[in-house]
């Protein structure tokens, strides 16, 4: 890809059912846990990205055979009904690039493993933290060092059967911390208890990794508000459907909030295990018509958005969207609750205030946020840094006249979005 593209706004209404790739989300976790299966797991609807790449080499140098189609949308994984049994070449890192998924699923199947290796990343994924996991993991009965700063990555992981038990955490900076530990908990001696002290970080997440783990014959559930059980257990491979990515499916619909017309989704709709999928309610709420039913999201424009007072704990991967929508507003948009974003592929919240302000919004920056107000007219022409950071990327396109820089960034997790831009007219 280029190094820069230049996107403008569609030429008309957009009237299009748009399909976003399998969930990174889901694509992760089924691979994990298809792994750890007894028998054969067929994954339908795949993500193939850097993310989901990195997962399955990293599995397949453990023992798990991935077969993938010409595609990859179908992944094949024979499992190992069980923890994994060996790494290849243990001495030579596991590289998870900047996946925070794999980063933290992986570390915890390891822990959980009668293995060695050592886990790294790019240079970013070095910075986001792991300290929390990794204690845990080592009141768990695993070894683990790390060869730089201390409970960042790179680390050396030497796994044992985790005891199992109570795992109490104050209030993690990610979800995936306790999405890890669920994953891993079936390999455990003992049920494991997690006791989330100040509450839990987008629940939706690790509501989806209860789900998921239920999928492949685990017992798990919460047992309290805030404190989730997981049983040992032997998993079972099967055919597992991964949905549309929810995440990827704000920048779609948001086209038509912001430029006119109707855009569909299908395949994801109110009965979603997502919990991005709500986001068609923040549509609705800014102004646009929302209709949602078991299995579709379709979103109209209505010619008006207007400004909000937005708690996106829940899911705050759409806070980007949200900020491009808010661009397009009438009146201040208020997003609040996502401190989690200052440790992602970028700190996310900093990168929004530095390019809205490009593009002439007046932006307070709160620790856990953002306080946009609109321009009476978005500059034109403004070249958007990504940082990296595939989520800039495909929110500021909705931005109006923008070049973007490194626009292959977004192969992180929806490689052709650009091509779907492009044949709606959008990439000059």
């Amino acid at each position: 890809m280029t190094s820069e593209i230049r996107v403008r706004p569609p030429p008309g209404p957009i009237v299009a059912a748009l399909t976003p790739p399998g969930s990174k989300s889901l694509t992760n976790r089924a691979l994990v846990l298809a792994a750890m299966s007894e028998g054969t797991s067929t994954l339908r609807g795949c993500l193939d990205s850097e993310d989901t790449q990195v997962m399955r080499a990293a599995l397949a140098r453990c023992g798990v055979v991935c077969e993938a189609s010409e595609d990859a949308t179908e992944v094949r994984v024979t499992g190992v009904g069980g923890p994994l049994p060996r790494v290849d070449e243990p001495e030579q890192p596991i590289d998870v690039a900047t996946a925070g998924t794999a980063a933290r699923f992986l570390a915890a199947l390891f822990a959980a493993s009668p293995i060695a290796c050592v886990v790294d990343g790019s240079a970013r994924m070095r910075e986001r933290p792991m300290e929390g996991l990794l204690q845990a993991l080592r009141a768990q009965g695993a070894d683990i060092r790390c060869r730089g700063a201390d409970d960042m990555l790179p680390c050396e992981i030497h796994g044992t059967q985790l005891c199992g038990g109570e795992i109490r955490l104050a209030r993690p900076p990610s979800s995936q911390f306790i999405s890890a530990l669920l994953l891993a908990a079936p390999l455990a001696r003992e049920p494991m208890r997690v006791v989330l002290e100040q509450g839990t970080p987008a629940r939706p997440y690790v509501d989806m990794t209860l789900a998921c783990l239920r999928d492949f014959g685990a017992d798990a559930r919460w047992l309290e508000q805030d404190v989730l059980q997981v049983s040992p257990a032997t998993l079972r491979g099967r055919d597992y459907h991964v949905e549309p990515d929810a995440s990827a499916a704000t920048y779609l619909l948001s086209l038509a909030a912001i430029y006119g017309g109707e855009v569909r989704v299908p395949g994801l709709g109110r009965t979603s295990q997502q919990g991005d999928a709500r986001f068609c309610d923040v549509l609705g709420r800014m102004g646009a018509n929302v209709l949602q039913g078991p299995e579709i999201t379709l979103v109209r424009g209505t010619g008006s958005l207007h400004g909000i007072d937005l708690d996106l704990s829940d899911m705050p991967d759409t806070t980007l969207t949200a900020a491009a929508l808010a661009l397009h507003a009438v009146g201040p948009t208020r997003i609040r609750g996502v401190d989690v974003l200052r440790h992602h592929e970028s700190d996310r919240i900093a990168a929004a205030a530095t390019e809205l302000r490009k593009l002439g919004a007046e932006v307070v920056e709160h620790e856990d946020g953002l306080d946009i107000t609109p321009p009476a007219q978005i500059v034109q022409g403004a070249a958007i840094d990504t940082y990296r950071d595939h989520r800039v990327a495909m929110a500021f396109s909705l931005a109006g006249h923008v070049t973007i820089r490194d626009p292959g960034c977004v192969g992180k997790t929806f490689p052709k979005f650009f091509e779907v831009l492009a044949s709606l007219g959008m990439v000059e």
